[in-house]
């Protein structure tokens, strides 16, 4: 048995882990990385965010070929290469990969089943590493719940297996309506299999207010995808070589059938074989436990990232893994905060991005707000360019006119949300909107225009609109 002394240790090399190891590293800190015997590079460049957006712009393209008629023009012919889709995708994750790997070994690296021995001390194969804190960062696993008669008899693929599939099924049920299911749907049915999604709640991305689920759904019915919404499912099994899944929808006992399931039912905290228990750390829920320091309920071991369980996005990931090895490794610390952290998106057509509040979350916590909406297909540059799915949606409050949150759902919104970003950053009001000058004919100038009705509409409440 080697044993081995650093003053922070990470657990699990994804981006929480990596960016962890740097800070302590620029901190002074003696670092080691214990991993697994999985490839190193962790599950956004893997098997998440990076091959599914490689996979989808594919999509994107086959769509837009397809749909050029509308705008005049007529494609001879064309036809999807698989292979060369997957192809694509490989080599450019390898690329990522590799880079990565090139920073994380760096690190003194220890792989194998991780496994606390004590409150200081973990063991990794035949070694031994003590140090005086450590980082919990090791991601998630999918989660394929065990109330589902019949589903894992019956089969199915996971999104691990659906990036890495060189031949789409014909026809593909899909179990969820998160943002996996959602986006995946679309990459599917765009690119030729008959695709449908069953969801238990009201709306798909039921996690957000219900008018984005019905915009995302609009889009994804008009690519052809069927959607069912409310659905209990009460039975899977075989019939020959397709799948059939029995499921009540809205109350309505009914059946569906296809080539292959699709199981999209979110992911888990992967905490597997650690031994918590010998290090005193305790689990909330789902996740890790956790102050607002990071800490875990023992206060040498931090968590970060997926291990948590509350925010599965990788600028979240990031900012914890800094933050906890700041805590941690510097001389201050500092509190968590994921108010603006939260802005997350959603790569499906229409694209969503979400920054600062939405109206649940105020109406959850007594928040007073005035909203206003604008839609696409009045904004000349997405009427121009046939973008003109979805929406734009603003919070701000009656009192003083301050920016609380923007819901973008629409063409590029991943990227237009970043506007709303910086507003919220700077705590502007809807007066800076509107002080602000935005390029003409763009989509990003459709910010103003609920920003111009809330400014009208607050001064005549008695807010003071400033004007130059």
């Amino acid at each position: 048995m080697n044993t081995h002394d650093y003053d922070f240790c990470v657990i699990g090399a994804g981006s929480a882990g990596y960016a962890a190891a740097m800070t302590a590293r620029r901190l002074g800190k003696t670092v080691a990385v214990a991993e697994t015997e999985a490839p190193l590079a962790g599950l956004c460049i893997l098997r998440g965010c990076m091959p599914s957006k490689t996979l989808l712009r594919s999509a994107e393209i086959a769509h837009l070929v397809e749909t050029a008629p509308d705008l005049g023009i007529e494609p001879q012919s064309f036809s999807v290469n698989m292979r060369t889709v997957i192809n694509r995708k490989r080599r450019i994750i390898d690329g990522f990969a590799a880079y990565r790997r090139l920073g994380i070994t760096k690190f003194p690296i220890f792989q194998g089943q991780p496994r606390f021995t004590g409150k200081n001390e973990l063991r990794v194969g035949d070694d031994v590493i003590r140090a005086t804190f450590f980082l919990i960062a090791t991601g998630s696993l999918i989660n394929v719940p065990d109330g589902i008669p019949g589903l894992r008899e019956t089969g199915f693929v996971t999104s691990d297996d659906v990036l890495e599939m060189d031949a789409l099924p014909k026809s593909v049920l899909i179990l969820g309506g998160g943002e996996v299911a959602c986006e995946l749907a679309q990459y599917i049915g765009r690119l030729g299999s008959e695709t449908t999604v069953l969801q238990r709640s009201a709306t798909v991305l039921s996690h957000e207010d219900a008018d984005v689920g019905v915009a995302v759904r609009a889009g994804m019915e008009a690519d052809g995808i069927t959607v069912e919404t409310g659905v209990q499912l009460l039975q899977i099994q075989r019939r020959g070589a397709r799948k059939l899944v029995a499921a009540k929808v809205s109350g309505v006992e009914r059946s569906f059938e296809a080539d292959e399931i699709f199981a999209a039912l979110g992911r888990r905290p992967n905490l597997d074989g650690l031994d918590l228990d010998a290090a005193s750390v305790e689990r909330d829920g789902v996740g890790l436990k956790v102050n607002e320091f990071l800490q875990t309920t023992n206060p040498a071991i931090y968590a970060a990232g997926d291990s948590i369980g509350t925010r599965e996005l990788v600028h979240v990931a990031v900012y914890e893994g800094q933050l906890a090895a700041q805590n941690a490794c510097g001389d201050r610390r500092r509190v968590v905060e994921y108010w603006l952290q939260e802005t997350r998106a959603v790569f499906t057509d229409p694209q969503v991005g979400i920054a600062g509040l939405n109206e649940r979350q105020c109406k959850e916590r007594g928040i007073e707000y005035a909203v206003a909406t604008y839609p696409f297909n009045d904004l000349g540059k997405a009427i121009a360019t046939d973008q003109t799915r979805g929406f734009i949606k603003m919070l701000a409050s009656p009192k003083d006119g301050t920016i609380l949150g923007v819901t973008c759902v629409g063409p590029e919104a991943s990227d237009l949300i970043h506007e709303a970003i910086a507003l919220l950053y700077f705590k502007a009001t809807i007066d800076d909107v509107m002080q602000m000058p935005h390029l003409h004919p763009t989509l990003a100038e459709i910010i103003t225009y609920p920003a111009e009705e809330l400014c009208d509409r607050l001064e005549h409440r008695g807010y003071a609109l400033v004007t130059p």
